[in-house]
């Protein structure tokens, strides 16, 4: 993977910087709700980088390893699709959500390719396409950190 977000223009840096800007002009409706999960998706994504901040679709194989295996030490928990990734969103319709804003115009079209791009990173850091199924709790995110 490249600094850009999948199929998006932005990069990570520009998208977060764009998408917290934007956070002002979406207000109510689908671009609201992509708003807020790409930026809590960042927030889960710096967490799991280590607070230093996540700037960069760069394969870091460490990473993937220790997401695998606090997902490995959990198995038989199942598929968490439903759970929330904040107020509005799970994470299944947070990929549902991210196909809906691509079909539209302006800047809910590069919105929806960022969302996509993020979905597409955590899906390898967990180890499969569609992988991504469930968030680590907050203990697992610290031990995946510490590295």
């Amino acid at each position: 993977m490249t600094g850009r977000l999948g199929s998006s223009q932005w990069t990570v840096a520009e998208a977060r910087g764009v998408i917290a800007q934007l956070r002002h002009v979406a207000t109510e409706g689908p671009e609201y709700d992509g708003v807020e999960l790409f930026l809590a998706l960042c927030e889960y994504l710096d967490q799991l980088h280590g607070g230093h901040g996540f700037d960069s679709l760069q394969p870091d194989p460490a990473l993937a390893q220790a997401v695998r295996e606090q997902r490995k030490r959990r198995a038989g928990a199942g598929e968490r699709l439903e759970q929330p990734v904040n107020s509005a969103v799970t994470l299944e319709e947070g990929r549902a959500l991210a196909a809906a804003l691509v079909s539209v115009e302006d800047w809910q079209h590069e919105l929806g390719l960022a969302l996509q791009g993020l979905y597409t990173y955590l899906d390898q850091l967990y180890g499969a396409p569609g992988a991504f199924t469930e968030l680590l709790s907050s203990d697992e995110r610290l031990r995946v950190a510490s590295r």
